[in-house]
């Protein structure tokens, strides 16, 4: 397995990794301590790409992204990729891009919280990853309705 993905928590006190085979899959998602020792295991033995990490400024949930339609192949094909957020308080996973209506035939990749964690942001394209990318917000305390903050964008970063 490689480490394909890191994150900090913002008081340093974890690191999410993810890991996948050298094909891009058998993914998990992997708490540390800031010494390297593994806390907790999130995600595992699920098919499908994983990918997106970034932890919210407490520290307290975790953005994740998960292909639903566990498809398989050797292009790497992401056909119902899915925003979650981790709890670690209740140990919960939240399938945000559902509560969030997303588009059949698109996925939703690269998201981030926003510097204050009450949003999240996002690029959404259509599963065939040549189509025109969008830029997205979803306002975590306004129903988690999606707004379009960009056309034809890629992900940006705030950090």
């Amino acid at each position: 397995h490689f480490i394909s993905k890191c994150a900090w928590s913002n008081d340093g006190t974890k690191i999410a990794i993810t890991t996948n085979n050298i094909n891009g899959y058998q993914a998990k998602i992997i708490i540390l301590d800031s010494n390297g020792n593994e806390l907790q295991t999130i995600l595992e033995n699920k098919m499908g790409a994983v990918g997106g990490i970034d932890f919210d400024v407490t520290g307290n949930k975790l953005l994740y992204t998960h292909d639903v339609s566990q498809n398989e192949d050797w292009q790497y094909r992401q056909l119902d990729t899915r925003i979650f957020v981790y709890n670690f308080n209740n140990n919960t996973h939240t399938d945000i891009s559902f509560i969030s209506l997303k588009q059949i035939g698109t996925v939703d990749i690269d998201p981030v919280f926003s510097p204050n964690s009450s949003e999240i942001i996002f690029t959404d394209t259509s599963n065939d990853f040549i189509s025109q990318k969008n830029i997205y917000k979803i306002d975590l305390n306004d129903d988690d309705e999606r707004e379009l903050i960009l056309s034809n964008a890629e992900m940006i970063d705030f950090r």
